[in-house]
């Protein structure tokens, strides 16, 4: 897929000193093909309507799939819990992927859940000190309404977590790749 990044506090800066993971998040992201998620998305609706299920309506599930086969292919471990571990606290704080003291986020959910995804990249570097740099993946506005139709104008987008980032600069000190998505 196509992106473009903005860097928060000099995120690309430290990225580069582990310049093969940093390799692996761009290699991910450029593999991801949306005519692939689009096949499969055609492919779970015909599946989904010959069993009598009510279809997809978006494609989001689709994407966060394809980057979780890709992420864990390339040894990445998913869902590494911000505090603790599933077993000695009753929380839900993870972070999609992990390795190296690097978090990724990857976003296809509804905008009101930028502020608690960003908080969450704060609190893994800041608080329990697992991340040393966060990487958050959404798509741009224009993305996100082929990504779905329906909700597209009510997703997060790379240009509202810009926004976030900028004008809560003195709070998130934690760096952050923000990656926006497009086709």
């Amino acid at each position: 897929m196509q992106y473009q990044v903005y860097a928060h506090r000099y995120a690309d800066i430290i990225l580069n000193s582990d310049y093969e993971l940093k390799k692996e998040i761009e290699d991910v992201t450029r593999t991801i093909s949306f005519s692939d998620v689009q096949k499969e998305y055609d492919l779970q609706n015909t599946e989904r309507k010959i069993a009598g299920k009510k279809e997809h309506q978006g494609r989001q599930a689709i994407i966060n799939t394809h980057f979780r086969k890709h992420f864990v292919d390339r040894g990445w471990l998913s869902e590494k819990y911000v505090f603790g571990d599933s077993t000695t606290t009753d929380q839900d704080l993870k972070l999609d992927f992990y390795k190296r003291k690097v978090g990724v986020d990857v976003a296809f959910n509804h905008r009101s859940f930028i502020g608690g995804d960003l908080l969450r990249l704060q609190a893994a570097a800041e608080v329990s000190n697992i991340i040393s740099v966060g990487v958050y993946i959404c798509p741009t506005k224009s993305f996100a309404r082929i990504i779905s139709p329906k909700d597209g104008n009510s997703m997060v987008s790379f240009e509202r977590a810009d926004w976030y980032l900028k004008n809560f600069y003195p709070v998130l000190t934690v760096p952050i790749l923000l990656i926006g998505l497009s086709c």
